[in-house]
């Protein structure tokens, strides 16, 4: 897929989720780089929401919070999720894809 081509389809999701989740693309929009911080800093493979926000430096959002915003990243298919049960949803790591991430926040700091 070429570049612009895969901004188009990023601008598509990010404008689809501000239409029909406003409260998620407030999280998303608002969070997305406490959820990269996170998501760089941790050494695990596999890790649960309170393994991620460990690693975010200077936290503005609470690990509920985080967990919601994830759980979009992997709607955005930034990352995976290996299991998903209350309170014990497991973040597949491995599949993580920071370029993305890092695309898909300059879409939402440029609106």
């Amino acid at each position: 897929m070429t570049v612009g081509v895969e901004t188009a389809a990023l601008e598509s999701l990010v404008a689809e989720l501000q239409q029909e989740n406003p409260q998620g693309y407030g999280y998303l929009s608002g969070y997305w780089d406490d959820a990269r911080q996170g998501l760089d800093n941790t050494d695990r493979n596999y890790a649960r929401v309170s393994h991620i926000y460990e690693n975010i430096p200077d936290p503005q959002i609470g690990t509920r919070g985080l967990g919601q915003t994830l759980v979009l990243l992997a709607e955005f298919d930034v990352l995976s999720i290996l299991t998903n049960r209350n309170n014990a949803t497991i973040y597949d790591l491995t599949t993580y894809d920071a370029d993305r991430l890092r695309a898909i926040g300059r879409l939402l700091d440029a609106q």
